[in-house]
């Protein structure tokens, strides 16, 4: 019985059992802090079929590793609740409209799973909007 269990834990491990979905990412947009080497980047997250993309924003330093950038807003789009752009995220803003303040819009039928107020030295503002569209020409 041991001799089995011996024999069959290297097949167990290489099958794959327990291990996490492989996700892809895109990067959608970067945008820098003029007060500093912070900056945030909005990813398109696609961890396969049964999942929805997911828009992440990331905050970072440049003078730091990519992988210590901190996640501070995760969304979907609910099922198809709100429209999709070119990548697959949800639509969305990204801003640094004074140093140390991040100004995030998003699209507002968005589902949300992460909203942090600050991070990193800086702070968050988030807007639930949708894009601006001009009236067309006549």
């Amino acid at each position: 019985m041991i001799r089995r269990m011996l024999i069959l834990l290297p097949v167990l491990a290489v099958s794959g059992c327990g291990s996490a979905p492989v996700c892809s990412t895109e990067v959608v947009h970067k945008a820098y802090d003029r007060g500093s080497d912070r900056y945030a980047l909005v990813e398109a997250r696609d961890c396969g079929a049964t999942t929805d993309i997911a828009t992440v924003v990331k905050l970072g330093r440049s003078s730091r590793p990519a992988d210590t950038a901190t996640e501070v807003f995760i969304a979907d789009s609910d099922h198809g609740a709100t429209d999709l752009q070119r990548a697959g995220n949800i639509w969305i803003s990204v801003v640094w409209p004074r140093p140390g303040v991040l100004s995030i819009a998003y699209a507002s039928k968005a589902r949300v799973f992460r909203r942090k107020p600050d991070a990193d030295g800086a702070s968050i503002t988030y807007i639930a909007s949708d894009p601006l569209t001009l009236p067309g020409v006549p």
